[in-house]
């Protein structure tokens, strides 16, 4: 959930669902897919409250989605903290540290979607976080009501090195069979919190 702290810094986000996401990209040509949270209740089924919904992209389709979206959608570079205006006559060289993109309608509105931008392409999957570990892309993905997630395991790696919310973990665990287990272990540190009650399981 958004912060009260990040909402009077930034501006609140809209509530927005999985089926606004597949509205919005309907013909769309490029790869896309759904991070974060929803990932997870993609994987679990269990509903949870959200404060926004994360639309993955590989980073080399940018312009793809840039003339997809079209002159309707702001898109600003979220980057080191700050927030950059990408304008529409601007190329796709971002600012250094730039993993996502957020977007709106005009100053007016709420943020709408925010966009990462992912190091993978249309057939393979690479960690962001260490690009020599990949899998085929449909091997990291799942498919709800034909919609595309991330699976638990991926969501999970990302999060364990922002926070270690032994929530999110605990949610997933049943989704996780003893591979994806296995995985997600290899991606933590020696002492993270997360690999014992991963290895206990």
């Amino acid at each position: 959930m958004q912060s009260q702290a990040g909402r009077e810094l930034y501006g609140a986000w809209a509530e927005r669902w999985p089926t606004d996401v597949a509205e919005l990209l309907d013909g769309y040509s490029g790869s896309w897919w759904i991070g974060g949270g929803w990932a997870l209740d993609a994987a679990t089924g269990i509903a949870r409250p959200h404060g926004d919904i994360d639309i993955v992209i590989p980073r080399s389709e940018l312009s793809l989605l840039r003339g997809w979206l079209g002159s309707r959608w702001q898109l600003w570079c979220a980057f080191q903290g700050a927030l950059k205006p990408l304008l529409p006559h601007d190329s796709d060289v971002l600012p250094i540290g730039t993993t996502s993109i957020w977007t709106r309608t005009s100053a007016y509105g709420q943020w709408e979607y925010e966009i990462l931008l992912d190091p993978s392409d249309g057939e393979s999957w690479r960690f962001r976080r260490d690009t020599a570990v990949t899998m085929p892309l449909e091997d990291a993905l799942l498919t709800r009501d034909g919609i595309r997630y991330a699976k638990p395991q991926i969501v999970l790696a990302y999060a364990a090195a922002d926070h270690a919310d032994v929530a999110w973990l605990e949610q997933a665990l049943p989704a996780l069979d003893d591979e994806a287990r296995s995985w997600l272990v290899d991606r933590l540190s020696d002492e993270h919190p997360w690999r014992k009650r991963l290895t206990t399981a």
